[in-house]
């Protein structure tokens, strides 16, 4: 009798332990992360992305054994370089972040440092040389106030692109994710449109080497709509 109130108390314990891990923080999409995790999403968005994770997109990375699994950028030392993981021109910052296991988990992220005068069709993707393209999950927009998921990217054989409104608003930041198989090197952009355009013209481009962000090949009237910004890279 008395070994088994010992199980039993022990038992107990563990299942508290459990609990109290797992409550560390919940968001109001229901989802429960332990502490790791938690830090896990600071490293792989930005601290607060957690408010918007979806209950699809925790159990897509712990599907995927990814949790504790190392977060790589990747930087360059040579100054004749201009691309890496992340770079900041034009009032914005865009970072590219993988976590690997037998695919790779990409993350894309865009933080707007200042606040665009132009708030109209912006331009969000990637492309694959040597990947294949699994899945694309959802863009998000946010801002003080704002919140909006896109699930209509435009896909190619060798990338995609989001065409999303940005919102008047400020502290704006643009993400996806998106799964690869490995081998290869996956190219981010973000380009920003100088004048108001319409969302049919901001689909006026092929994924393709050379193009803005060595990403975007514009044609029609959407090549004198963007920006040109520097694009990032990191190899899986």
């Amino acid at each position: 009798m008395r070994k088994v109130a010992i199980f039993i108390i022990l038992g107990g314990l563990l299942f508290a332990s459990d609990v109290s891990a797992k409550s560390y923080y919940e968001n109001e999409l229901g989802v429960k992360l332990t502490q790791a995790e938690y830090e896990f999403f600071s490293e792989l968005y930005w601290d607060g992305y957690q408010n918007y994770l979806s209950v699809d997109e925790y159990e897509q990375i712990r599907d995927m054994n990814l949790f504790y699994l190392p977060i790589e950028k990747q930087f360059y030392t040579n100054y004749e370089l201009t691309r890496g993981s992340t770079v900041t021109s034009n009032l914005r910052t865009l970072s590219i972040s993988k976590v690997c296991s037998s695919s790779c988990y990409i993350t894309l992220v865009t933080q707007w440092i200042g606040n665009p005068f132009v708030k109209s069709y912006d331009v969000f993707g990637a492309r694959l040389n040597g990947p294949s393209l699994l899945s694309v999950n959802n863009a998000l927009v946010t801002g003080d106030g704002y919140t909006k998921a896109y699930n209509n990217p435009q896909q190619f054989g060798n990338g995609f692109g989001y065409s999303i409104l940005l919102p008047n608003t400020g502290n704006l930041k643009v993400s996806t994710s998106f799964t690869t198989t490995n081998g290869g090197t996956i190219y981010g952009s973000y380009q920003h449109a100088v004048s108001n355009t319409t969302e049919l013209v901001s689909k006026q481009y092929s994924i393709g080497l050379g193009g803005y962000g060595n990403v975007f090949n514009f044609y029609g009237t959407a090549r004198t709509i963007y920006d040109n910004a520097t694009g990032v890279d990191i190899a899986v």
